[in-house]
């Protein structure tokens, strides 16, 4: 038993480390006394293990572009000097690329970055960098002990993401793909915003009131919004015919959101809303704007849904992320999405009335119209125009004043300028006793059935009859429709590709109800 008890400790089944201080070598004396022999068996083999090599690859989460610039940075950091390598191979020499990086809106503003092997100082082998779809990536083959540098390395470069990314509190256009996906094969554009003004945005009173209480104020009062624990997770909706206002409006919020360290994201496609989200969430506090968003929404679309639980379910009421939407033809949205609780707000954009209207000429006239000028008659006859049909009204007049050879314009030349233009519009109006297409088509086809079935008696329509109408009726209201989607597309070049798709989509419909009345008749 005293024997068993005094048996010396078995070294190779112990962690011991080795740590480099003073002048002496200090040999364990726990759980007992390390001879010689021990010693040097146990420096080799952690000799070993620390230059045992290993395959490292560490990846920093963000925009390729954005990461790439903090895993160099970081790099540059920690060791002040990292060379770009050449590999040499069986089919000669690879040489490193450099990636040009652009960081704001203005040709001066970009940055080179180096990709591909990489030489750190007091790492024994190369390391690359290099980027992928969600991000960036540092990867070597690497000794144990320069294992933990290359981790080191990724946990910089995501401090830096929080702190001095390329996209945070500025505001970028993401592009989408047909599959809804975030296309990352090009860079995010900058939107120049030093033109912008919140004074550039002009609506009524009312949804001037509504878009300053439910968008620039929780992104003027975010620190306001978490110390009372007011959720910045919002969603908005803005609706309102094309030419409105709404554009302009995404710009100002722009504006409103990077002056107070928010990022701004506008989506050429609203369904890519999903992969925005997931993007967004790298850099919080963050609004989201995509416009048209009924042609993701349609209640033929089996996207809406999706969309819902978007909105509702995927943000978090953690997580500081703005979703502002927008539709031209908010009766194509379905009613479940546009539910209290869904949005935190739908906002009506109006077209201008007389006062409003009288700010826009003041704004588009700038210096060249004196404020003592009265347009109390010029706002009235404009009043329910498009901002883009009362600039025009202002363009005309300055023609005007430059025939008369005046440095500034007159109420007289905007009055003009506005019967004009009102006397314009009235032309594109149809008469109100005017059948529609869609009408005579109605009356002429109904009656072509009903008489090749037989007609009517004294005037009033049988059963059969009705019903054939009613069919007809139908038939009448989807071409309408059709006809509707197809006016869409040539308006607003944006959606040909979904609007299209929903023409088709009519189509199909119209087939269905053809044979409807067919087995009526």
């Amino acid at each position: 038993m005293n024997a068993i008890t005094n048996a010396p400790p078995d070294w190779t089944k112990i962690d011991t480390t080795i740590r480099h201080d003073g002048k002496q070598i200090i040999l364990p004396n726990d759980p007992g006394k390390m001879d010689y022999d021990d010693a040097i068996v146990t420096i080799g083999r952690i000799r070993d293990q620390e230059n045992q090599t290993f395959d490292v690859t560490e990846y920093v989460k963000a925009a390729p572009w954005d990461a790439i610039v903090a895993v160099y940075r970081a790099m540059q950091d920690i060791y002040g000097v990292v060379i770009a390598e050449s590999i040499q191979t069986f089919f000669g020499e690879i040489k490193p690329d450099f990636l040009t990086v652009k960081t704001g809106p203005g040709p001066l503003d970009k940055v080179q970055v180096p990709v591909g092997q990489m030489s750190l100082p007091g790492v024994t082998e190369p390391v690359r960098i290099g980027i992928v779809a969600t991000g960036a990536f540092i990867t070597g083959v690497v000794r144990k002990r320069d294992r933990a540098r290359l981790i080191e390395i990724a946990n910089r470069a995501r401090e830096l993401l929080k702190s001095s990314s390329v996209y945070r509190a500025r505001a970028i256009r993401i592009g989408v793909d047909d599959d809804g996906d975030l296309d990352m094969g090009q860079q995010p554009e900058f939107l120049d915003l030093s033109r912008v003004a919140v004074s550039d945005m002009i609506h009524t009173a009312e949804t001037e009131a509504l878009i300053r209480t439910n968008i620039f104020s929780p992104l003027r009062n975010t620190e306001a919004c978490r110390k009372h624990r007011i959720p910045l997770k919002r969603g908005i909706l803005l609706e309102g015919r094309y030419g409105t206002g709404k554009s302009l409006t995404a710009r100002v919020t722009a504006k409103v959101a990077t002056d107070n360290g928010w990022t701004f994201i506008i989506l050429d496609r609203s369904q890519g809303l999903k992969a925005a989200i997931e993007f967004a969430q790298t850099y919080q506090p963050c609004v989201i704007f995509a416009e048209d968003i009924d042609r993701a929404a349609d209640r033929d679309d089996e996207a809406v849904n999706d969309l819902v639980n978007l909105i509702d379910g995927v943000i978090s009421k953690e997580m500081e992320i703005m979703v502002i939407l927008t539709t031209n033809f908010v009766e194509k949205i379905d009613r479940a999405l546009l539910r209290p609780g869904r949005f935190d707000a739908v906002i009506s954009i109006q077209q201008p009335d007389a006062e409003t209207a009288e700010r826009l000429i003041r704004a588009y006239a700038r210096d060249l119209l004196g404020p003592d000028v009265n347009l109390a008659r010029v706002g009235e006859v404009v009043a329910g125009q498009i901002p883009a049909t009362i600039r025009e009204v202002v363009e005309r007049a300055k023609l005007s004043m430059l025939g008369e050879d005046r440095p500034s314009l007159s109420e007289e030349d905007l009055y003009a300028s506005a019967i004009g233009m009102k006397r314009h519009m009235l032309l594109l109006d149809p008469p109100s006793n005017e059948k529609t297409p869609a009408e005579s088509f109605y009356e002429a086809f109904s009656d072509m059935i009903v008489g090749a079935i037989g007609g009517t008696a004294n005037g009033e329509p049988a059963a059969s009859d009705q019903t054939v109408r009613e069919g007809v009726k139908q038939v009448v209201s989807h071409i309408s429709a059709a006809r509707r989607e197809v006016g869409a597309v040539k308006e607003l070049a944006a959606g040909a590709a979904g609007s299209s798709q929903k023409a088709v989509e009519k189509i199909g419909v119209l087939q269905d109800t053809a044979n409807q009345i067919k087995h009526a008749v």
